[in-house]
């Protein structure tokens, strides 16, 4: 079957689309790139990626072409094109296009994308029985915006597979940030605690604060790396993860090494919501 994508104001079949090489966002990695989630051909939460991707676009000075409507709608034909209507991964991705000089770029003239892909489930034993993290001293650079700078998480996959995690979490002079490609919250005395400057504020890390205000007292603070061990859970959350229990960090296991309730019960609530 033929997948399709869009490219600079065209929907064309994936084999078919090209960047050239002297794309800014190939020759100085300078670009921003959002990952959103397709559930039952809807797109989840656009508005709130939209403005997660504007807000990048501001601080890069790139020029973003397309409406969040219109971009709504390409997500949506692709997902039907593709075949992937249940469920599907998305990425947009921003550059500023070809490059004048090897430095500098042409604003009116950047190069937008959207993929439109299948989503690929971790084993459902990690969902079910939990997953466990590494650590790694490292703050992102422009932490607060998505840019497509992910040369420290690409160098340290193999290091992770090698371990045995499913992600790496960032922490800096003590303090747990992020992880790779995902949020991490932990849980002490039926509070919901998380990490708030220095990251991404992740999409479902925002619509799990939203589902546990209710039930949970939420606190979005600093973050230590020794509150890790005390901890009575952890889970971390992403669009293309959902939410993951995490039952072991570097060599220590979390409390008993089980899924705790209050992880499993926000997993519940946000499968509800998702319709899966």
């Amino acid at each position: 079957m033929t997948e399709f994508c869009f490219l600079n104001g065209k929907i064309l079949p994936l084999s078919e689309a090209k960047v050239g090489v002297e794309d800014i966002g190939l020759l100085r990695g300078y670009g921003i790139y959002d990952g959103l989630a397709v559930f039952n051909g809807k797109v989840f939460h656009l508005a709130d990626h939209w403005d997660r991707l504007l807000s990048g676009a501001h601080i890069l000075n790139l020029n973003v072409s397309v409406t969040k409507e219109k971009a709504g709608k390409i997500i949506e034909e692709l997902a039907q094109k593709n075949g992937f209507m249940e469920r599907a991964n998305v990425r947009i991705i921003l550059t500023g296009g070809q490059t004048l000089g090897g430095i500098e770029y042409d604003f009116e003239n950047p190069t937008f994308f959207i993929l439109v892909e299948k989503w690929e489930s971790l084993p459902k034993d990690l969902y079910e029985d939990g997953a466990k993290l590494v650590t790694y001293r490292h703050m992102r650079e422009l932490a607060e915006y998505k840019t497509t700078n992910y040369i420290r998480a690409v160098n340290l996959q193999n290091w992770r597979k090698e371990e045995k995690a499913v992600e790496i979490l960032y922490t800096y002079d003590g303090e747990i940030l992020e992880c790779s490609t995902s949020n991490v919250f932990i849980l002490k005395n039926k509070t919901v605690i998380t990490p708030n400057e220095n990251i991404l504020k992740g999409i479902t890390r925002k619509v799990i604060l939203e589902l546990a205000k209710d039930k949970y007292k939420i606190e979005e603070r600093e973050v230590r790396e020794e509150e890790l061990k005390i901890a009575d859970e952890i889970f971390i959350t992403s669009s293309f993860k959902d939410i993951v229990p995490i039952v072991k960090v570097d060599d220590f296991i979390v409390a008993d090494g089980q899924v705790g309730p209050i992880t499993r019960d926000l997993m519940g609530e946000f499968a509800s919501i998702i319709n899966l």
